[in-house]
């Protein structure tokens, strides 16, 4: 009997016949979080061949080294080897397949002493030759690396590329490129050195890349903005088909710029502002531009993120799905909203602040708020003009005025107005958050609260705490079952 259970056991290291196919075991360990997975490459030989390649799906290089002064080096020629080793595995034909992304990222060193014997950009070019072996690299991540024209070229090597992050990156205008441009479909570039784009040949290499592949656009520098603008999408033959999401600072001379511009994108649906660390001016400040005055028809956006200001000039009724406003008053040194400027905002009746069109508003099904303080004023505005809300998040970004104790909300007034509010049947969530706030104390105060949270829970029977204090307001309404307290 002993020897014939013996026999059923399988020889160890090997998956059982009787088990699943590789290719199903290799479709679950990909949703393995790392540790897991390296815990399965443990397990036995067949595991370690399917899922060991999983574990270099990203990969991190440091190409060089930097000083104080921002110098390339390479301290060491062991560190050269060691790396030329590493980049070998990671290209082989077992591994290479399973990279998706890849990320350069140069390491600073504090008073190192630089080694002029090495070339600094020896790994670096070994990396741009290795680039084309990860077949399937859909991911390239570059901070504070610089491209001469050689390495741009070998960087087409790649000919596509699903996402392209260049983070204070310089990167040389290629003026003659004989090989096909390289195809990128989501294109970031950061930039907050101002003498990287001092230079107008450098202006990050924009003529190797193909306009005709480019979905999704995020440039936070003006004057990378502005070049991006001018001098590729106005001399795009075409324009740019393809590209849906754009991102642009919120410079009054990139918004000049993108305004004659907008019939070469026909196809944009999201368009993103970002918001500046400090407010300098109100933008637009003297502009009469209008989308009634364009010549060319445009195709309304579904996602808005901007300054209130610009939203009459970007924005056409019909098909808005999500905004998230702010403003650019140089009064709101954080962008914020105060009520008298929400209310104008949003119903009308202030001289100083244009009202928005009630029709854009009306499809909004997703809002976002950055205002000074929230009251019941406020959601009785938001409840009026937006009848199909699903999630609401206002963000109260001081917590506390610098001339007065006023907290960012009242606690027993939000929760007094959602009793009384007509909320949109079609809520889902409701999020109030802020910077800093002082929570309340007090059984008076607390036996209140639970007296309205039970209120609540009688007039939404859908309705979740995830959280309700003064730190953050956070409800929710599950629409498909019924929650029992």
């Amino acid at each position: 009997m002993g020897q014939s259970m013996n026999r059923l056991k399988p020889p160890t290291g090997i998956i059982p016949q009787a088990t699943l196919a590789p290719e199903l075991w290799l479709a679950i360990f990909e949703h393995l979080p790392f540790r897991t997975l390296h815990d399965v490459t443990l397990t036995c030989q067949s595991f370690r061949r399917l899922a060991q390649p999983l574990l270099f799906r990203s990969l991190t290089f440091c190409p060089y080294s930097l000083d104080n002064n921002n110098q390339r080096f390479i301290h060491r020629l062991e560190t050269v080897e060691r790396t030329k080793q590493r980049i070998q595995f990671c290209s082989s034909a077992r591994i290479a397949h399973a990279v998706r992304e890849c990320k350069l990222y140069p390491r600073y060193i504090v008073g190192a002493v630089l080694n002029q014997k090495i070339a600094y950009n020896v790994i670096l070019d070994i990396l741009l030759d290795t680039l084309p072996l990860f077949v399937n690299l859909q991911s390239l991540s570059s901070m504070f690396v610089d491209l001469s024209q050689s390495q741009v070229l070998k960087l087409c090597a790649l000919r596509s590329l699903g996402s392209l992050f260049l983070g204070n990156c310089t990167v040389e205008h290629v003026q003659s490129l004989s090989s096909p441009k390289l195809q990128v479909a989501n294109l970031t570039i950061i930039c907050d050195n101002k003498i990287v784009l001092e230079n107008s040949q450098n202006s990050h290499g924009l003529s190797v890349f193909s306009p005709d592949h480019i979905r999704s656009v995020s440039i936070i520098n003006p004057a990378t903005a502005s070049y991006f603008l001018n001098n590729f999408i106005g001399n795009a033959s075409q324009g740019l088909l393809q590209l849906r999401r754009l991102t642009l600072p919120c410079d009054l001379e990139v918004v000049r710029a993108l305004r004659p511009l907008l019939h070469l994108i026909p196809e944009l649906a999201e368009l993103k502002f970002a918001r500046p660390s400090q407010m300098r001016y109100n933008l637009p400040k003297d502009e009469e531009f209008s989308l009634s005055a364009h010549t060319y028809p445009l195709k309304p956006l579904s996602k808005y993120q901007g300054p209130h200001q610009l939203l009459r000039h970007f924005v056409r009724p019909g098909a808005l799905e999500h905004l998230n406003l702010w403003s650019t008053c140089p009064e709101s040194i954080d962008g914020s909203m105060n009520f008298m400027e929400l209310n104008g905002v949003l119903v009308g009746g202030d001289e100083l602040v244009r009202a928005c069109d009630p029709e854009v508003l009306r499809t909004v099904q997703i809002l976002e708020l950055s205002v000074t303080q929230v009251n019941s004023l406020m959601l009785q505005a938001i409840c009026t003009r937006f009848p199909i809300l699903r999630s609401l998040y206002m963000y109260a970004a001081r917590g506390f005025f610098p001339d007065a104790a006023t907290q960012a909300w009242d606690l027993e007034v939000i929760t007094d107005a959602l009793l009384t509010l007509p909320l949109p049947s079609t809520i889902q969530s409701l999020r109030l958050s802020s910077y800093s706030a002082v929570s309340r104390s007090g059984i008076t105060t607390e036996d209140r609260l639970a007296r309205r949270k039970r209120d609540l829970r009688i007039k939404y029977p859908n309705l979740t705490f995830v959280s309700l204090d003064e730190s953050d307001i956070n409800l929710t309404w599950d629409r498909n079952r019924v929650f029992h307290y």
